[in-house]
Order: structure tokens, then C-alpha cells, then sequence
């Protein structure tokens, strides 16, 4: 049986969060980090939501999650977790 890992997170409006990390990744590309998760809330189709973002580290030692909007770095990451859900 796996064991699940989860984490909390802050949204922007400061809530607390806790959701389930699935896979955490460097794209070869930019040597970046980034972080694909879900809260296991599901669409209107019955699929599990999954959210990735970019893992930035914050000068206090912290780190943030941060939207990915250039989009050939969101293809990169698509194409990651489709290899890994292979």
C-alpha cells in the first residue's frame, strides 16, 4: 500500500489547506522546481482536480507555491505528469 503525503498549504487568502502532494519535479529545461497536488475535489465530469505550480524559495527559508502562466512551461509540466501517470 502507498503511503500518502500530505502538506499544507496557504492560498491567497491566507487559508490553510491540506492537500495531497502527488509528484515533485525539476523540469530539465529550466532547472525549475515544481509541485503537482490535489485537495481531491473532483469536476463536473467526476475527475479528480490536480493543481501544479512552480516551488519557489522565500528569503525567510520558506518556500511558495507559484502559478505557472508561460505556456510552454505549462505543456512541459502537462507532458510531465502524463509520463508519470503511464
Amino acid at each position: 500500500m502507498e503511503k500518502e503525503n500530505f502538506i499544507t498549504i496557504v492560498d491567497s487568502d491566507g487559508n490553510e489547506k491540506q492537500v495531497e502532494l502527488l509528484s515533485y519535479f525539476t523540469l530539465k529545461s529550466n532547472d525549475n522546481k515544481y509541485v503537482a497536488y490535489t485537495d481531491n475535489e473532483e469536476d463536473e465530469n467526476g475527475n479528480v482536480v490536480i493543481s501544479t505550480a512552480e516551488v519557489v524559495a522565500k528569503d525567510d527559508g520558506g518556500i511558495e507555491f507559484v502559478g505557472i502562466t508561460d505556456p510552454k512551461i505549462v505543456e512541459e509540466v502537462k507532458n510531465v505528469l502524463l509520463d508519470l501517470a503511464k
